[in-house]
């Protein structure tokens, strides 16, 4: 690996003070089949002149970071079109629209609730998500999807012990090979 794909690598994947990886989530059966389901997502739009349906249609607050430039949000439509000029590449455009979504964070938040059942107890709150995608010097493309939510009682009775909890998902596609994917969270007291 060249220096900024190691670099990249030991920042997501390694180098996790805050951030859990969860380790059922990330068995190699369960990261084989859901790079699987996406791939076929990713083979079906190939063969049309549309994005995944789900890209840059969260119905949370988003953030999208492609190539350290921020995608203001704004509509969905001026939105992609900002996309498409930072990333021109129409195969890439479509690869990318496929994991950038909130499917892609949904193995992880099942874990944490897994992990931490008591956290049903709790309404969500400030909830938003933060697409961070790059492409990297070897021609892979990162992906990094982060949740991070507040944390509000339901039920004034019970004493509050969480206050925010984080998920994230994190894939590296190399050109040429398998991609490399993890699942994290934390949970703040």
């Amino acid at each position: 690996m060249n220096k900024s794909v190691q670099e990249s690598y030991y920042n997501d994947f390694v180098n996790h003070d805050l951030w859990q990886v969860s380790d059922q989530s990330n068995s190699l059966e369960n990261i084989k089949f859901t790079i699987k389901n996406f791939q076929n997502n990713y083979e079906n739009l190939k063969s049309s002149n549309e994005l995944d349906n789900q890209f840059m249609n969260d119905s949370y607050q988003s953030l999208f970071i492609v190539n350290e430039n921020i995608i203001t949000l704004n509509d969905r439509r001026k939105m992609i079109q900002d996309f498409k000029k930072i990333i021109p590449e129409v195969e890439l455009q479509k690869l990318i629209s496929t994991y950038a979504n909130q499917k892609f964070l949904y193995q992880s938040y099942l874990q944490l609730i897994s992990e931490t059942p008591e956290i049903n107890e709790y309404q969500i709150k400030n909830s938003r998500n933060i697409y961070k995608i790059d492409k990297l010097d070897d021609g892979s493309i990162k992906l990094v999807a982060t949740n991070l939510s507040d944390l509000d009682i339901k039920n004034n009775n019970n004493i509050s012990k969480y206050k925010s909890f984080g998920i994230r998902a994190t894939i590296v596609i190399p050109p040429n090979d398998l991609p490399i994917m993890k699942y994290s969270h934390f949970i703040k007291k």
